[in-house]
């Protein structure tokens, strides 16, 4: 289990990497240390599963959204060419991001820290993930 902790985390890591801009890339970076450092003493197998299951779902989440941005690159590189863009999710036709709309909360509901920016999805002090307003 200790081999797929650490293939995971590096995983994560890499993931991190691929944030296109340098606060994110940290940001995330230092959310996924984190998160590992904050169970680095957890013996309890069964937690350790479901540790990592919901690493995976974040790290699933994270690939996500980087697929999203690199089909949106594709798409305005295509468009800037003259290309005709195919349309892909979360792309438009025009190569315009449209990215659903909901209200997401300005700052950090465990430690009440603002968040360093819109896009934003986790606390840079705490590591909390970004939650929307009701």
């Amino acid at each position: 289990m200790k081999r797929q902790v650490l293939q995971l985390y590096a995983q994560c890591l890499r993931s991190a990497r691929k944030c296109p801009q340098w606060e994110q890339r940290e940001m995330m970076k230092a959310y996924v240390k984190m998160k590992f450092q904050a169970e680095v003493g957890t013996r309890d197998p069964d937690r350790v599963r479901m540790l990592l299951a919901d690493a995976r779902d974040e790290l699933e989440r994270m690939n996500y959204y980087h697929s999203v941005y690199e089909a949106k690159q594709r798409a305005d590189a295509a468009a800037r060419e003259g290309t005709a863009s195919v349309p892909t999710s979360g792309v438009s036709t025009g190569g315009d991001f449209t990215p659903p709309v909901e209200q997401r909360d300005a700052r950090c509901p465990q430690c009440n820290t603002a968040y360093p920016s819109a896009q934003a999805n986790f606390c840079s002090n705490c590591g909390a993930k970004r939650t929307t307003s009701s």
